[in-house]
């Protein structure tokens, strides 16, 4: 089999790539990157002959479709802004397609593409990271225990690592763009960086503070979980100092849409803020955890239940990729392979909660060393 991976030379599509390079079905695995000097280094770097590197302009619609075509699935580990062009590029060429989340409303507008996908014969996981992702599959595991499922929380954090853990424009995203909140049946907008609270986490990042941030948790949870969902919440943490940072940003007006005149060019100061922080040296380092918590209340044979699952992932050394990194590729390469290998049926569109065998899932988390641990809380 023959996998694609959209953006590999980046830190997610690395981890993709490296957990594929050591399953024996895979035979091939191509690195598609706009920039040839970097993905040939890369490429050559890995020392393995299944993989090969291929530029692609996801600006050429008809050039990516050509790239496609061919490849057993495509796994996109690009920008947020570049997912509709190539989710649609996969549509054209037939291919399988896996993604790591549109932040709420992308993801909302692919879920509309249920029957085009449907009727082309291929399948296309959406949201298949970590959170989304292996979030998503946690929630499902959880919602096994119960009958009606009145809330589900999701909260995330970190230690370590230094500057921002993933691309800057992202997390600006994460942090600046109203975030949203199904409560008592509703979906509603926040303010950003609202919500502040003051979770534990499993050891070693233990107790961070977190805030409301835009995911699609949020959004695909009470429809495709089920079972009477009526509040979803998503919090993430980031270090005070990052968040210190964007909050002056904010204030200063860099996050602005709205293009101004410079030397007699136009560009929006969040334009420039992209460019700019995009730029910047990479300040790496592999000492990184990362975590999530998910929790579910509800009710379960007319008594009131209440569960959590946890995980916690460092960094692979041996790869010299952080958890991040690693706690995001691996989920999506896993759900690539089991498209590869025709281990899924349906076709369509699909968040991991819908379509993936959630006990299934957590075992080849497992073989990878991703944990997901239940427990069920006693409340007073």
């Amino acid at each position: 089999m023959k996998i694609l991976v959209l953006g590999g030379c980046g830190n997610m599509g690395k981890a993709m790539v490296r957990n594929l390079m050591d399953q024996v079905e895979v035979s091939e695995i191509i690195v598609a990157d706009i920039d040839s000097r970097k993905g040939e280094n890369y490429v050559q770097s890995l020392g393995s002959k299944k993989v090969a590197f291929k530029q692609v302009d996801i600006r050429d619609h008809q050039g990516l479709v050509k790239i496609l075509k061919g490849n057993s699935v495509v796994l996109n580990s690009t920008w947020i802004e570049l997912y509709m062009p190539i989710f649609l590029a996969a549509l054209e060429a037939k291919v399988h397609y896996v993604d790591l989340g549109g932040l709420f409303h992308g993801t909302k507008k692919q879920l509309q593409y249920h029957e085009d996908f449907k009727k082309a014969g291929v399948t296309a996981i959406l949201c298949m990271g970590a959170s989304p992702g292996i979030t998503n599959i946690a929630a499902a595991e959880g919602a096994k225990r119960f009958d009606e499922i009145d809330e589900i929380r999701v909260r995330t954090g970190a230690k370590g690592g230094k500057g921002f853990p993933y691309t800057p424009r992202t997390i600006l995203d994460e942090c600046m763009v109203k975030p949203m909140v199904f409560k008592d049946g509703k979906h509603m907008e926040l303010e950003p960086l609202t919500g502040w609270e003051k979770y534990n986490l499993p050891e070693p990042v233990g107790e961070v503070e977190g805030f409301y941030s835009i995911h699609s948790e949020v959004l695909t949870f009470p429809t495709y979980i089920g079972k009477g969902v009526k509040n979803v919440t998503f919090k993430v943490a980031f270090s005070s100092s990052l968040v210190g940072m964007l909050k002056v940003l904010k204030e200063l007006e860099f996050l602005s849409n709205t293009p101004i005149q410079v030397n007699g060019i136009e560009i929006s100061p969040r334009e420039f803020l992209d460019t700019h922080l995009g730029s910047l040296p990479v300040q790496e380092s592999i000492d990184e955890h990362k975590s999530f918590r998910v929790e579910l209340i509800g009710k379960r044979n007319g008594k009131r239940a209440h569960w959590a699952y946890e995980t916690v992932v460092g960094s692979n050394r041996q790869w010299g990729i952080k958890a991040t990194a690693i706690w995001t590729g691996v989920p999506a390469a896993i759900a690539g392979l089991m498209l590869a290998k025709g281990e899924i049926q349906h076709t369509g569109v699909f968040p991991p909660e819908s379509i993936l065998d959630s006990s299934r899932f957590i075992t080849e988390l497992e073989k990878r060393g991703i944990s997901i641990k239940g427990r069920e809380i006693l409340d007073a």
